[in-house]
């Protein structure tokens, strides 16, 4: 597939069919995302990923999936046959930044926008477009009860969870959402040339 073709496929899955998907295509998913960039190469990013039934009904009662199911609507979490949880860790930006060949670099005390989270954004978009690639869908949420889950899940307390996302096969039909009734800005609206004032070329 090429990337154009995995970037125009990239949407929020929330209906997956029950097939599991293999492992060693979970295993190529994180390899993948872990290849994003990272500040001075620190490689903050990890990811918890979670494929056992109970401990998925258990995430998904700590992302409010029930309270979502009282309200109306479909059960997502819990149905999605693979979990990844992508976290940070601010330790390991410390820990770079004070080895000798950064010395006099900006690191992390100095930064005005906490690299981390820009490094763990982009890993969680490797992940994303990697499903895509893998013919699979994925969604993204936050977390309702992060504490929760990192004892479930045995996370350190200087690891941060970013969110979670669901893997799977998409369901032929999936639900409407108020993102799929949305149209997508103009791209001059968000494209700014030279000048925040300025207008794209052409």
């Amino acid at each position: 597939m090429q990337f154009a073709e995995v970037v125009a496929g990239g949407r929020m899955i929330r209906r997956y069919r029950p097939d599991r998907v293999a492992d060693d295509v979970l295993v190529r998913l994180v390899d993948t995302a872990r290849r994003a960039p990272s500040a001075g190469f620190a490689q903050g990013q990890s990811f918890v990923v979670v494929t056992d039934a109970h401990l998925r009904a258990r995430v998904a009662e700590l992302c409010d999936e029930p309270a979502e199911v009282a309200a109306g609507r479909e059960p997502w979490l819990s149905v999605a046959p693979a979990h990844v949880v992508p976290c940070v860790r601010v330790a390991d930006y410390e820990r770079r930044y004070a080895e000798p060949d950064k010395a006099g670099s900006r690191g992390p005390d100095g930064w005005d926008v906490p690299f981390w989270w820009v490094d763990g954004g982009a890993a969680l978009m490797l992940l994303l477009l990697a499903a895509v690639d893998e013919g699979l869908g994925a969604g993204v949420l936050d977390i309702a009860d992060p504490h929760g889950l990192r004892a479930l899940l045995g996370i350190p307390p200087d690891v941060a969870p970013l969110g979670l996302v669901t893997v799977g096969h998409p369901h032929d039909a999936q639900p409407p959402s108020s993102a799929t009734r949305r149209p997508r800005r103009a791209l001059g609206e968000q494209l700014h040339w030279q000048r925040w004032t300025g207008p794209p070329p052409g």
